[in-house]
């Protein structure tokens, strides 16, 4: 996992706030820069006081002190934060100002945006890679097709899903005779198994995107999640025993499948917080958690609270 010290240059120039735009523009003149965006001011024990946009030292009277042109506090890192969370927040900001300071405010350098937008790049493929259950060492697309790699990168993530296929249709075996008692029930396991998915999909998006930024507390995640997955949930049962029972005439399937997405929605929420959640604390990347780990164990609920249910209601 990269950190702003990977990012970070050095190759930046500073200058004391007391110091002329004169000074300043010799400086700048006598070596080259990773970065001139900003002038960084420091104090004496190279601790970080502020900043000077560029654009105001060229144009500024040559006898101007620094601390008349200070800009805005930049936004300031510390060398082991994680350099995905640090392009976010400047992104978020709207500012490429990112100076990085040890724990005593002492200034160490800047992460150009150049650097920040690149790192963006490279984890926006990769997590859409994870989506797809596709590894990150899959060939890139401008290189020779390489079939054996490509298949190496994809297959993992299609056997677990192959595994949960067989479990999903060994749990359903479980509940033949409500199957063969009312074959109905089969018609409505595909419309189940989805809610459940996109459900589930919509929390994994959301939670990973919001594990990007920083810590999330599992407990108010749970709660607030199982709120909407039980709002969800209620909304779409309701809708669908509805339209069931009128078209299908059919009260008893209507509540299977009703009570079914609500109980799936609240549990595919459930599902989808706590498998990223965990992956975290465990220092994994939590987008693995949005591709078939999630889909699988999410198909392999529904299936058993569908037919339980069904199996409760219809004797």
């Amino acid at each position: 996992m990269a950190t702003a010290t990977d990012l970070m240059t050095t190759a930046v120039p500073t200058a004391s706030e007391r110091h002329a735009v004169s000074e300043t523009l010799s400086a700048l003149r006598s070596r080259s820069w990773d970065e001139v965006g900003h002038i960084y001011l420091v104090d004496g024990l190279h601790r970080l006081v502020g900043q000077v946009p560029i654009e105001r030292v060229l144009v500024a009277d040559e006898t101007k002190a620094l601390s008349t042109l200070r800009g805005a506090p930049p936004i300031e890192v510390q060398p082991d934060e994680d350099a995905e969370t640090v392009a976010l927040r400047a992104v978020v900001r709207h500012d490429a100002d990112v100076a990085v300071v040890d724990r005593h405010q002492h200034f160490l350098g800047v992460i150009p945006i150049g650097r920040l937008l690149a790192l963006l790049h490279e984890e926006h493929v990769d997590n859409f890679l994870r989506l797809g259950g596709v590894s990150e060492r899959h060939p890139h697309p401008l290189d020779d097709q390489n079939a054996l790699k490509a298949f190496r990168a994809r297959i993992p993530w299609l056997a677990i899903g192959l595994i949960g296929g067989f479990l999903a249709g060994g749990i359903a075996a479980l509940f033949e005779v409500a199957l063969k008692k009312e074959i109905t029930l089969a018609f409505f396991l595909p419309l189940v198994v989805y809610m459940a998915d996109a459900v589930g999909t919509q929390t994994e998006t959301v939670l990973v995107r919001a594990l990007a930024y920083g810590k999330i507390s599992i407990v108010d995640q749970l709660l607030r999640e199982s709120r909407v997955g039980s709002m969800i949930g209620g909304a779409i049962g309701l809708l669908a025993g509805l339209a069931l029972w009128i078209v299908e005439g059919r009260p008893a399937v209507a509540l299977v499948v009703a009570l079914t997405l609500a109980v799936t929605a609240l549990a595919a929420t459930v599902v989808a917080s706590l498998l990223p959640l965990g992956l975290d604390r465990l220092g994994v990347d939590p987008a693995l958690a949005s591709g078939p780990v999630a889909t699988v164990i999410q198909d392999m609920l529904s299936v058993a609270i569908y037919l339980g249910i069904a199996t409760a209601v219809l004797g």
